[in-house]
């Protein structure tokens, strides 16, 4: 079911939803980028579009051809386990004011090494892996991830698959989850075990070490390297989601079967890293944000699934409300009913107020992202050029 509907909603629902109004999708501009000599009718059909969305403030020109490059890197272990697989790999680069054509200079450059780094020099034959670029205003990464669907739907791909600006991808991680994802019938979503590294800062550290307490019983894929079902996300995601993830988990939720996350599976050898938030600041914005996602998700789906939702994912082992967790003993079990009754006065302060605004013909309208620190990624990688 989708997002947005009444069907098999309460009137509580209804009513925290009302205070969230981000309006209707804004569909920007869009530059396609490709190599020299190619057009947007010669990319491949079926396979799987890979998406790796950025923007031009991010980092540097270095610094973005080096990460284009460890993604064809992990694509060409793709390619050697399934050589018939076509793969587009789509750089969603977004520019702010006056930066557009920094935004284009570096897809154009991005494209000329795709095209340089595969296949003989001597050949014009086209590249194991397809590239294409978009350059679009920002921000928000759904912005991007709305375009690149938007680009590639008349191309027929069996799914989409993302990848953050800011992972290391593990070795074979594209690979074994591309594998898994065909044995499921391309159907659902696959994801990578995400092992995010704390920084130095007593916030970073904080948050590891809480974060290891609360765990959910069944592992959600993450958007920093997920593999999604085409029939999951080819309507786009709507305004409301605040996040990628959060959409891809409730659209594949099934309160009715024995295990409800069941279209959701992350694969344990199969992994990437990335960096946890720095600052305090950052730390609750992202804290933030997260809750904000969780609330409006659960007031715009069915009762049913937010229910499940609630029990099983977000605040398991929150005894009367969700199921003890005693998988770890009763000291993990007791410190984890602590971090999330904490965890859930926040999220009715977030409720409440949501209520109110709704009530009061004020609803909110966006909600700030975190992480302004700077841009670090786990390993560096050589920039490839010819």
């Amino acid at each position: 079911m989708r997002a947005g509907t009444h069907d098999g909603r309460t009137r509580l629902q209804r009513a925290v939803a009302r205070g969230f109004d981000p309006g209707p999708e804004v569909r920007p501009p869009v530059t396609f980028v490709l190599p020299p000599g190619e057009r947007p009718d010669s990319l491949p059909a079926g396979g799987l579009g890979v998406l790796l969305p950025t923007y031009v403030s991010r980092c540097g020109e270095e610094e973005h051809s080096a990460m284009a490059a460890h993604v064809r890197e992990a694509l060409a272990e793709v390619r050697a386990a399934h050589p018939d697989l076509p793969l587009t790999l789509w750089v969603g680069m977004q520019y702010g004011p006056g930066e557009y054509e920094e935004a284009v200079r570096r897809l154009r450059w991005l494209a000329g090494a795709a095209r340089r780094g595969t296949g003989p020099a001597t050949s014009m034959a086209p590249p194991a892996v397809a590239f294409a670029g978009l350059a679009l205003p920002g921000p928000g990464k759904l912005r991007t991830v709305n375009a690149a669907v938007r680009a590639g739907r008349d191309r027929g791909y069996a799914g989409w698959l993302w990848i953050d600006d800011d992972v290391e991808l593990g070795p074979r991680c594209l690979s074994r989850i591309v594998t898994r994802f065909l044995a499921r019938g391309c159907t659902g979503a696959v994801g990578a075990r995400l092992v995010a590294l704390p920084r130095s800062t007593p916030s970073s550290q904080v948050m590891d070490r809480v974060s290891g307490c609360t765990v959910p019983p069944g592992a959600c894929p993450v958007a920093g390297c997920m593999l999604v079902a085409t029939a999951v996300v080819a309507g786009g995601i709507p305004p409301r989601r605040l996040a990628d993830d959060g959409f891809v988990l409730f659209e594949l939720l099934d309160p009715a079967a024995g295990d409800p996350l069941r279209d959701l599976e992350v694969l344990p050898d199969a992994y990437c890293r990335t960096y946890r938030v720095g600052g305090a600041r950052d730390t609750l914005r992202r804290l933030r944000r997260s809750l904000y996602s969780h609330v409006t998700c659960m007031a715009d789906y069915p009762r049913a699934t937010a229910v499940r939702y609630f029990r099983d994912v977000l605040f398991h082992g929150l005894w009367p409300l969700a199921p003890w967790d005693a998988r770890r003993g009763p000291v993990r079990g007791a410190l984890r009913w602590a971090v999330k009754a904490v965890h859930f006065g926040w999220f009715c302060a977030v409720a409440s107020g949501l209520v109110v605004r709704g009530l009061t013909h004020r609803p909110l309208r966006s909600v700030a992202w975190g992480d302004e620190g700077a841009f670090r990624r786990p390993a560096t990688v050589r920039p490839a050029r010819a």
